[in-house]
């Protein structure tokens, strides 16, 4: 797992015996493993008030908290991070709860996300000119309007934002929503296959059956398109030994159900090396058949 990792921060948090001993080989160790460890030991101010991402609120002064980070992850601003209240930067991925690093002093360019006081009130927007010159903040949700800047507003752009720190890691529900209603709709659309159709694709697959067990592969690829004759083990079997007799492996309802485990119990493009009833080359035999199936009927 660590191998998939740049940074490997260890928080100053042990004995100082610990730290003066066995902190030091751990770190070597992870450098020979190409990891670059550091130690979490520079405070940044966590805000007691949470900054709004929809109307603007009044600020806070008093840091509740600190977080720890390495010294070399800190820039030359001062920095805090400070809790995201409200949805009008929702497309930009601040939710409530999430922590936003918020570098104060930093100089704003267009585009950048920027905590601003306006009148004595914060607010997280983009700041933006337009091409008639005007200063914008601009909300990334569209139920919400942009504040245009004028010469009667006390405005202050106090600092960027750097990074955002995630309250729990979630996939907003209208993307869930939006990717499932366009495979609704891609599954309506397609035609189903005909009896003599879903007997072609036997046909053609067959070939590629050298064990009675790997026509599973080409049942779960049918099942996953929904494909009636492929609803269950027997009747896969039975359509099997009547479109194609003589073939030298036909498959069985014992062989079949042993197979529908671990991974290979899912759809197809849910299939994991890790954890699938068979490996290896023997794997990718089986994901190559699924997916020849698919093919075949032209998913």
């Amino acid at each position: 797992m660590f191998n998939t990792l740049t940074n490997f921060i260890f928080p100053p948090t042990m004995t100082h015996n610990y730290y003066q001993s066995t902190l030091p080989s751990a770190i070597r160790l992870l450098e020979r493993s190409g990891l670059r460890p550091m130690v979490c030991d520079t405070r940044v101010p966590l805000s007691s008030c949470p900054v709004r991402c929809g109307m603007p609120a009044e600020p806070g002064n008093s840091p509740a908290d600190y977080v720890l980070l390495p010294k070399t992850l800190v820039g030359s601003y001062p920095e805090m991070f400070i809790p995201v209240m409200g949805n009008s930067m929702i497309d930009a991925g601040y939710e409530d709860g999430d922590r936003l690093r918020v570098a104060f002093g930093m100089e704003p360019r267009d585009g950048d996300n920027v905590l601003a006081c306006i009148d004595g009130e914060c607010t997280v927007k983009t700041l933006f000119t337009d091409e008639d010159g005007q200063h914008w903040l601009v909300p990334r949700n569209d139920n919400y309007h942009a504040i245009l800047l004028t010469a009667d507003m006390d405005v202050r752009i106090l600092g960027c934002v750097t990074g955002i720190e995630k309250n729990t890691p979630r996939t907003p529900a209208r993307d869930c929503l939006r990717a499932i209603r366009r495979t609704k709709q891609d599954m309506t659309a397609r035609q189903p296959l005909t009896e003599a159709q879903v007997d072609d694709v036997l046909r053609a697959v067959g070939p590629e059956i050298v064990l009675a067990r790997q026509w599973y592969a080409v049942m779960r690829a049918m099942k996953d398109m929904q494909v009636p004759a492929a609803a269950n083990s027997r009747t896969f079997c039975l359509r099997v030994r009547s479109v194609l007799p003589a073939h030298g492996h036909l498959p069985t309802v014992k062989e079949l159900q042993r197979m529908a485990v671990q991974s290979f119990s899912k759809p197809v493009a849910l299939w994991n090396a890790a954890n699938a009833p068979v490996s290896g080359t023997r794997f990718e035999e089986y994901l190559s058949i699924a997916r020849k199936t698919l093919v075949a009927m032209g998913r």
